[in-house]
């Protein structure tokens, strides 16, 4: 029987302003595409058929078209990049409630937090939760699972793309290390690979065991940290990051329906989430943005802004439900519906409007409140709307607001 073991994920999104591109445009998939940056002189992602090529992550335009003139050169579009940040990372809080968002595309996972410990089989683990994001949002990513989180981004980048590497044992590591070169370790970039270079230590293996005086004159006190992580030994802890949110998002694949019903319900579900999730923070929301997909990855997506605070379902519902009647059309299959909230600011800005009813503002208010305080002692699932009863687990009590038609 396998032994569980304690150990940190890193899950890092493959040629990810690229791969949002292809996402948007399905006819790309399988072509070289280049995320070009806001400069428009610089490649920030590429897809695996251009780097195949030879172009890399920040490669001057004129270069990379030079090794691929066929190349599809594109504006990386930021504000989907975000949505599908949010998207993967929504995933990953379903598994573990302690991550650590490294980046808009990599994050790390304190496995030792999932419910009975970190997983026994922890090749199989990253499969899976690889196989959920792809699932869920069409985007691939690689995961490494190791004992400290240097060694975790190490496998990670170790079978790009969409590899699983595990490491546990110390001999697994050391067969790591030596087959690994110096310049993969993160942090020993090229000045510091022409001193290491000098030195004879051509393996990540030869770092992780040279004289603690040599290591220390070429990377200071922090290098003898670098050698305790590359041995397994976890230095640096998974820091959950205890600011408020940017921004809250929720999406869920299902079996494809042409139900439209079916869409509403599963939207107000994440609205519901989302508008909760959001009021632990004492935040209220400026911007809202609804996506659905197609079985065969095509998405569509639509924004919405609000003309103040809002702070309640109640009050993004209309907004919430103008967007999505504007991506559906009858006969057509849909497998996923997805809701995010972005331009957060504290609820104490929120202001009324002169044409708002100050009683139903009030009565909105206190609804919220009383389901929030059912939701905090019950459960979420515990009180929901009539209408997204059908997406809803465990058990639900009725209460019919008429907010789906």
């Amino acid at each position: 029987m396998q032994q569980a073991f304690s150990a940190v994920a890193h899950v890092d999104a493959d040629s990810f302003f690229a791969s949002v591109i292809v996402r948007l445009n399905p006819g790309l998939c399988g072509k070289p595409v280049l995320a070009i940056g806001m400069g428009g002189s610089c490649v920030i992602a590429a897809t695996y058929e251009a780097k195949a090529k030879g172009v890399k992550t920040g490669m001057r335009l004129s270069e990379a078209r030079l090794l691929v003139p066929d190349a599809i050169q594109m504006a990386a579009d930021f504000r989907e990049t975000g949505i599908a940040s949010e998207q993967i990372e929504s995933v990953i809080r379903n598994h573990s409630p302690i991550i650590e968002k490294a980046s808009i595309d990599e994050w790390y996972i304190d496995l030792d937090a999932l419910v009975g410990g970190a997983p026994r089989d922890a090749n199989a683990w990253g499969k899976e939760i690889q196989k959920e994001i792809l699932q869920t949002t069409a985007l691939s990513v690689s995961v490494g699972i190791a004992p400290s989180k240097l060694l975790a981004k190490m496998a990670g980048e170790y079978r790009k793309p969409a590899g699983v590497t595990a490491l546990s044992g110390a001999d697994e590591i050391r067969g790591f290390l030596q087959d690994r070169p110096a310049a993969a370790i993160p942090g020993i970039g090229r000045q510091r690979s022409t001193k290491t270079d000098a030195l004879g230590w051509v393996t990540a293996w030869d770092i992780a065991t040279a004289a603690a005086p040599d290591m220390i004159r070429i990377c200071g006190r922090p290098g003898i940290e670098m050698q305790r992580e590359l041995l397994g030994e976890r230095v640096y802890p998974v820091a959950e990051d205890t600011r408020p949110p940017k921004s809250i998002s929720r999406c869920r694949t299902f079996k494809s329906t042409t139900d439209i019903k079916l869409l509403k319900a599963h939207m107000l579900k994440h609205l519901e989430y989302c508008t909760l999730k959001m009021r632990r923070w004492n935040l209220g929301t400026t911007e809202l943005s609804v996506w659905i997909r197609t079985p065969d990855y095509a998405y569509r997506g639509a924004h919405r802004r609000m003309d103040r605070v809002y702070t309640t379902v109640e009050q993004l519902l209309g907004a919430a439900l103008s967007a999505l009647s504007g991506l559906t059309w009858h006969g057509n299959r849909f497998n996923q519906v997805g809701l995010a909230l972005y331009g957060l600011k504290s609820s104490d800005a929120q202001q009324q409007c002169l044409f708002d009813d100050p009683a139903k503002a009030l009565a909105d208010e206190r609804l919220q409140e009383a389901m929030d305080g059912l939701h905090t002692k019950y459960g979420r699932d515990s009180l929901t709307r009539a209408a997204a009863l059908s997406v809803s687990s465990g058990t639900t009590k009725e209460l019919d607001l008429s907010i789906v038609n």
